[in-house]
């Protein structure tokens, strides 16, 4: 009887101190719900960018810095639109006749389901907090829900997040 005991209290012990979510998807979309800017990585198939983001109310501003030829290139999305700016050439189309998979629309997929508690669960991972989306998945930090990564399988991309600060409300 004494083994049984000693049995349920480490047990109870280890399942005490587990991995429990104490975020909710409320908490997160709150976060994303306020303005931010960062750098990011972006790995898709065997391609390779680097880009400044930043978001500001609804629209998403997207800077390309490598690679070189592409250096430069902005993008900025709102609504339904996209203004494309390049070595001093300009022009807006409608965000829908950009290619289904580029990284700027999953960007801005990911920062709009980011701020919609409706459209992720929330678990951990090695100390960061992980929202699955079903068709992608973000790793988030802890502290301060900040964008540590991002996988879209389905368009074999993958994005690596630094410097990712919130603006403070004023």
């Amino acid at each position: 009887m004494k083994k049984f005991i000693v049995l349920a209290a480490i047990v109870l012990m280890f399942s005490g101190c587990s991995n429990s979510l104490k975020v909710t998807p409320q908490d997160v979309a709150g976060a994303y719900g306020k303005d931010f800017s960062a750098s990011v990585k972006a790995v898709f198939g065997e391609r390779e960018t680097e880009m400044s983001v930043s978001k500001n109310g609804m629209s998403i501003s997207i800077t390309v810095n490598s690679p070189a030829e592409l250096s430069g290139m902005g993008i900025e999305i709102s609504d339904e639109h996209a203004k494309i700016g390049y070595k001093g050439m300009e022009q807006e189309i409608e965000k829908n006749s950009l290619p289904e998979g580029t990284p700027f629309l999953l960007l801005e997929e990911l920062f709009e389901e980011l701020s919609d508690p409706e459209e992720f669960t929330l678990s951990t991972e090695n100390e960061n907090i992980v929202a699955d989306f079903g068709d992608f998945s973000a790793v988030l930090s802890a502290e301060d829900f900040s964008l540590i990564s991002a996988e879209f399988p389905f368009f074999e991309t993958k994005f690596t997040f630094s410097n990712f600060e919130f603006v403070p409300s004023e």
